[in-house]
């Protein structure tokens, strides 16, 4: 939906009837310019803002947020739906007397975003979210933070209070940048001076702190301070305490990452894409947060960096041995099985005989999988479904009672384990059905990775003495 000009006028009356008179139920947020309200508009989830009656400062605030974000339309930018400005005469008491007095009231509508701010995702020592969606987050806030810099090159938006709070996410976990009530358009990407000095503590660069100097700059210093608590977390690390030694803060956070990838597992190429990406997105934070302005990049080329690491990622992954439409391997890239070698039944007659394995998803991606097995001679418990990104299942599998053991015990049975990504395969989520003929239909057109076991049977006793 798009509303321009006059179609962007909200009255107050309507607000307060979707808000149900700025109920303190349907408030979901507030600041230090006012307090957001969830309602619904045209049959959409809008979050009103209203603004605090302070006199001057919410009329900047209001007139900043409203014009900058008007003609605003990004897939990484909060969407401006409405406002709402109207003058209300009311008694108010003067000198112990009722007098007529005019109040302003004020209101933003946006887009409401289910998945709430950054900040509540970020811990002390780490981010909750799994890497790949903080690199979607990541990635998202460059591409928005572009947007507002060049979609007018003569008069770029300069945010100004760029931080974790103002990173809203929708349903799914798409970051989208809000809150421009400081925000500034400039007559060009010069630097300029102000008297008043508004921010965050902790996102504002030093050269604003000590002169008011502005520029693009002093958003990709703010960009580089979220990265770091997206990274690190918010007390986890601090690399402007470390700038004389990049590859200290690289090497910290490759580690951590490293290690809630996939712990102990082996290594993989998709680990290796997700570290790599680590890395990079390091490197960045420690160029955004330099004390000294001209050695920040400017967010175009970080942008530009990006899109090479993507490329860069794409050839790595075509680079991958693939024969047919398959990948027969026990040491796959992306799933592995413990024990590695073969599956081992302790054999007795007439008797159902069950044993483990576990299943490792060595990827950042969710993976669906599949069982397949002699449905005469063998059940697994799970035999399909899909495994979260750098996760281990464990299997059982259960040999049906025999009613005699094959010449010198000798089993030509195989284990095999079907895996493929679920978004290549087109799922529409983690939580979509595998049907019995997922497989087949996918294996006609995706690369689709395939383990073989060989089962072995064991009689009982030579089995305890292992």
């Amino acid at each position: 939906m798009s509303l321009v000009g006059e179609h962007m006028d909200i009255k107050l009356d309507l607000l307060e009837t979707i808000t149900n008179k700025f109920s303190a139920d349907l408030r979901i947020g507030s600041g230090g310019y006012g307090d957001v309200y969830r309602g619904v508009y045209n049959g959409e989830e809008i979050a009103v803002k209203k603004l605090h009656p302070l006199q001057g400062l919410d009329d900047k605030t209001f007139d900043n947020e409203f014009g900058n974000l008007r003609e605003i339309r990004h897939q990484n930018v909060v969407r401006l739906i409405g406002y709402c400005h109207e003058a209300r005469r009311k008694f108010i008491e003067h000198n112990g007397q009722l007098v007529w007095a005019q109040q302003i009231e004020r209101a933003l509508c946006f887009e409401y975003m289910p998945g709430g701010s950054l900040d509540k995702y970020i811990s002390d020592n780490s981010c909750d979210l799994d890497w790949p969606t903080c690199y979607k987050i990541i990635k998202g806030i460059c591409e928005g933070l572009n947007h507002l810099h060049t979609v007018r090159s003569q008069r770029p938006i300069f945010h100004m209070d760029l931080k974790p709070a103002n990173i809203l996410l929708d349903n799914n976990k798409t970051a989208k940048i809000g809150d421009l009530g400081l925000s500034r358009i400039v007559a060009s990407s010069q630097t300029h001076k102000t008297r008043n000095i508004n921010g965050t503590h902790g996102y504002m660069p030093p050269e604003y702190l000590e002169d008011g100097s502005v520029s693009n700059k002093f958003d990709v210093f703010c960009l580089g301070v979220i990265i770091v608590k997206i990274l690190a977390g918010n007390k986890g690390y601090d690399p402007r305490n470390h700038e004389k030694d990049p590859d200290q803060f690289i090497k910290f956070v490759t580690g951590s990452w490293k290690e809630r990838l996939l712990g102990t597992s082996g290594y993989s190429l998709s680990q290796e894409i997700c570290i790599l990406q680590v890395k990079t997105c390091a490197d960045i934070a420690l160029r955004c947060v330099k004390a000294e302005r001209k050695e920040r990049p400017q967010i175009t080329d970080i942008v530009d960096e990006l899109k090479n690491l993507e490329a860069q990622i794409k050839k790595m992954s075509q680079t991958k041995d693939v024969i047919g439409l398959q990948r027969i391997s026990n040491d796959s890239n992306v799933l592995s099985v413990d024990p590695t070698l073969e599956l081992r039944f302790p054999f007795e007659l007439r008797k159902d005989i069950s044993c483990c394995l576990q299943l490792i998803n060595k990827t950042c991606d969710s993976m669906a999988f599949n069982i397949k097995i002699d449905q005469t001679k063998y059940s697994t418990e799970p035999n399909k479904g899909i495994m979260k990104p750098c996760s281990r299942l464990y299997v059982s599998a259960t040999l049906r009672a025999q009613e005699e053991a094959p010449p010198n015990m000798q089993c030509r049975d195989m284990f095999i384990v079907q895996c493929v990504n679920v978004r290549e395969a087109g799922l529409a989520s983690a939580d979509d059905e595998i049907t019995e003929d997922f497989f087949e239909k996918v294996m006609a057109e995706k690369v689709v990775d395939v383990l073989q076991l060989p089962i072995v049977y064991v009689p009982r006793r030579h089995f305890s003495r292992q």
